[in-house]
């Protein structure tokens, strides 16, 4: 059954590729019917004198570039929604009842291949979010009772196994759980550094194992993989539009019907002043194609679709043209500090000896009583012990003293792990009690028969790209503050270590939500946490960004933007991309109008022909619009 599923699934979608190819096809040797047949009219008119052999060609011209443009038009007379269609199968009729079919041949050809233009400038931007769908293999190879099977990825079912061979792209979401290998994520996180897999990882759909086999089990199904998840909310950005492209959206539903009576008037008041009925008309036909407002109203669209496409390719998942936008417009960015700012796990970032000791024997002590406990200050001091790979002497006796620390025997000593509070009930006097050296973080005092031997100093490490990231903002000008529900020492040092230049501690979900509403009274604010314990000041903020979301499903749910990765130099990123592309479609919508307003005023004082009209107002136009906007389809470099 799987068999005949898949082949006729793939049967259907060769039928509809040749569908496409075949229409792709009609529409080219329609073109070219209609460009050879308006050359050929204008060189017969020019070279001989048979009258009605170019008429005949013109005709055609018209015809064979209007096949779909002139019944869309006559429609939206119809139907009383006037639209471009409507004013170029107006222009092109019009000017062969004058006594001009070149000019009319002339404005049908060159719209209908400004037609073409956007269209295959959609396709491009189509093909963004297609080569995203393609990431997911057709197949998957699965191990049933000791067999390898090929199954689509939606005909496997959770808990079965995947066979991942050198060289195969990871058709779903899972657990390693054989082999080991690097695998390639760049497809999901934009970073090409391969990963290493060993048994427990988790493998990501669409992402491509390098030398090694791995047997990978399906812990979700296809239509819920984190791949999926990201061409669907690519696909749903589409729909989110701008401020700015709605605008232009409503301001062009208003515009053809000004520009209809506009073009009448001009003829009317041509034709009252004393020009002849031919010359009043070309005049009006000239300005109602001048008019067209096919690159005004295709310059953000296409924009808005080419950044967020590009941006998923590097890890950055986009929900829509509006954040886009807000984005822009960036006066702050507030960072959560635990797991955003920093990695979120506590490690041993000193030891301070006490009372002639080393630190070797307080590691020791500390991990022989600390290595029964599943508290995170006693991972953290586990993995300091492997790291320098000491040894671990069993603990004659253990006891937890639950929120202080925990209490031993060892060698015939007593020992004592934990807070200045347990070494208070110890009898311990501290050394160092009122001026601590060892440095800010979490303190883990050592005693040994009732002597202060060493303290722990643990501390939530900062990320690598946590200080580079800050920095570039700062110089493009963004204010950058830190919102912590950690107190006020260790939220100051980690401001001063980053570079941040305010911050806020001791800080409740509910009181961030109010902190963001405050920075928002000085300009649009965005927001960079995890995605899960800060959402509500996620979704307070004017553009919530959840980072490391390719462990997340509910980050890239609640955020309006998803960093795949724990890259926090993506941030700047984003904003410089933001910017450049709201940049360029200020330029596209300012070049369009100009031309237009420039183009019109020859056309008012009868300076303009038709074709050129056409060739400089609508097609010429739409190519510089699309070329302008495909710049933003490359990578962006983040500057300081």
């Amino acid at each position: 059954m799987l068999e005949i599923s898949e082949t006729a699934c793939q049967h259907c979608e060769a039928e509809r590729a040749q569908r496409e190819e075949i229409d792709f096809r009609v529409k080219y040797a329609l073109a070219l019917i209609s460009g050879m047949s308006l050359i050929g009219g204008i060189l017969i008119d020019v070279f001989t004198s048979i009258g009605y052999v170019p008429v005949i060609l013109f005709l055609i011209s018209i015809l064979s570039a209007g096949r779909w443009i002139i019944p869309n038009g006559i429609r939206s007379i119809i139907k009383v929604h006037l639209g471009i269609t409507f004013l170029m199968t107006v222009a092109a009729i019009g000017a062969v009842l004058i006594g001009e079919p070149a000019e009319g041949a002339a404005v049908m050809f060159l719209f209908y291949l400004a037609e073409i233009l956007e269209e295959k400038a959609g396709d491009r931007a189509r093909t963004e979010i297609q080569s995203l769908m393609e990431l997911e293999p057709p197949s998957v190879t699965v191990m049933e009772d000791g067999q390898e099977v090929y199954k689509s990825p939606d005909g496997v079912k959770i808990g079965e196994k995947i066979v991942i061979k050198p060289g195969d792209r990871i058709g779903m979401d899972g657990v390693v759980v054989k082999g080991e290998s690097h695998v390639n994520q760049a497809s999901i996180t934009g970073e090409s550094k391969p990963v290493r897999k060993v048994v427990g990882n988790q493998a990501y759909a669409g992402t491509l194992n390098q030398e090694g086999y791995l047997e990978i089990k399906v812990t979700k199904e296809a239509k819920n993989t984190l791949l999926a998840k990201i061409v669907e909310t690519v696909k749903g950005a589409r729909e989110k539009k701008a401020k700015t492209e709605r605008f232009v959206s409503r301001f062009s539903h208003y515009y053809t019907p000004v520009v209809v009576l506009g073009s009448f008037l001009l003829g009317l008041g041509t034709f009252l002043l004393g020009a002849g009925i031919v010359a009043a008309v070309y005049r009006a036909l000239t300005l109602l194609v001048i008019s067209c407002p096919c690159a005004f109203a295709l310059s953000i669209p296409v924009s808005m679709v080419s950044t967020i496409a590009g941006s998923a390719r590097e890890g950055i998942l986009v929900k829509g043209g509006e954040y886009i936008e807000a984005t822009s417009k960036a006066k702050t960015v507030v960072f959560d500090k635990t797991g955003t700012l920093t990695e979120g796990k506590l490690r041993v970032s000193n030891i301070c000896v006490h009372n002639q000791n080393d630190k070797t024997d307080v590691l020791r002590v500390a991990s022989s009583l600390e290595q029964y406990s599943e508290h995170p200050i006693a991972k953290a001091i586990m993995e300091e012990t492997e790291n320098s790979q000491a040894k671990v002497p069993p603990a004659d006796t253990f006891s937890s003293v639950p929120g202080k620390g925990i209490v031993g025997t060892y060698s015939s000593s007593d020992y004592a792990v934990g807070s200045r509070q347990l070494m208070e009930d110890e009898g311990v006097v501290l050394v160092n009690q009122e001026t601590h050296s060892c440095g800010q973080g979490t303190l883990v005092y050592v005693s040994q028969d009732g002597k202060h031997i060493g303290t722990l100093v643990l501390k939530d490490i900062l990320r690598p790209s946590a200080k580079v990231a800050i920095d570039q903002l700062k110089g493009k000008g963004i204010k950058t503050v830190i919102l912590t529900g950690d107190n006020q020492e260790v939220a100051q040092s980690v401001s001063a270590e980053v570079g941040a230049d305010d911050f806020k501690a001791n800080m409740l979900p509910n009181e961030k939500v109010e902190a963001v509403k405050e920075i928002r009274r000085n300009g649009t604010v965005i927001m960079v946490g995890d995605g899960v314990n800060d959402a509500p000041a996620l979704a307070t903020a004017d553009v919530g960004i959840a980072m490391g979301a390719i462990s997340s499903d509910v980050a890239i749910e609640t955020a309006d933007i998803a960093l795949m990765d724990t890259d926090l130099t993506k941030v700047p990123l984003l904003i410089e991309r933001a910017k450049r592309t709201m940049s360029i479609v200020r330029n596209n919508v300012g070049l369009s109008i100009s031309l237009k307003a420039v183009l019109g005023s020859l056309s008012i004082l009868g300076l303009m022909s038709l074709w050129l009209a056409i060739a400089l107002g609508d097609m010429g136009l739409t190519m510089l619009v699309i070329a302008n906007a495909f710049r933003l389809t490359m990578k962006t470099k983040s500057t300081a």
